[in-house]
């Protein structure tokens, strides 16, 4: 086994968090370790998983980070980071109801995911709920989603590193990927790109860009 970090674990081509709940979120398999429990990270259900695995060389997250997730889904990617930042709060926003309903029902089993029903678009409405993020991670299937990003990350500016999953897709079908790819990153704003990870063969036509201020 190799210690990413003090709750990420590999394992050959497996990736794990260390956890205090014995839990299945998604259907992930747990195990024993040191008193906690490894729960396994599937690569293609999180495209956090898929990106260290593939390489990803620095991880900006600890046991007291807080974390702004923008796109929170069922909380399939948020359950692990929560792990990982078991100390710290993970503000999760999601817009449509039926995943947030999944998202609400893992937050009242973990203390520390703070599950708001809102629009990535519009963070003024719940600006005042976030309270001294660190991190900002968006994973948002939507053609402005460059846009939604440099908006909050203008709101909460105590954020000093993002992780920003580029759908090319939802962005254009019709341009090469490569223009699209370029374009977006040259769209972020006030802040530097450190890390552009390709998911493929996890996750096709979607990028992982690490990036800080």
């Amino acid at each position: 086994m190799k210690e990413i970090n003090k709750n990420i674990i590999m394992e050959k081509n497996r990736i794990f968090t260390v956890s205090e709940y014995n839990k299945s979120v998604y259907g992930e398999k747990i195990r024993n370790y040191s008193g906690k429990y490894l729960r396994e990270w599937n690569p293609k259900r999180s495209k956090l998983a898929a990106a260290i695995i593939k390489g990803l060389k620095e991880i900006p997250l600890n046991k007291n980070t807080n974390v702004l997730y923008l796109g929170a889904s069922t909380g399939t990617t948020v359950s692990h980071i929560s792990d990982i930042c078991y100390n710290g709060r993970i503000f999760a926003v999601e817009f449509a109801y039926d995943p947030f309903v999944k998202l609400y029902n893992l937050a009242k089993i973990r203390s520390n995911i703070f599950p708001i029903l809102d629009d990535a678009n519009m963070p003024e409405k719940y600006r005042f709920f976030v309270d001294k993020v660190n991190f900002i991670y968006q994973d948002i299937a939507q053609r402005n989603q460059v846009d939604i990003f440099n908006k909050n990350a203008d709101l909460f500016t105590c954020a000093k590193y993002a992780m920003l999953i580029l759908k090319l897709k939802s962005i254009s079908s019709r341009k090469n990927e490569r223009f699209i790819l370029n374009n977006a990153i040259r769209n972020i704003k006030n802040f530097k790109i450190m890390e552009i990870i390709d998911l493929r063969p996890y996750d096709s036509n979607n990028y992982l860009v690490y990036i800080d201020r």
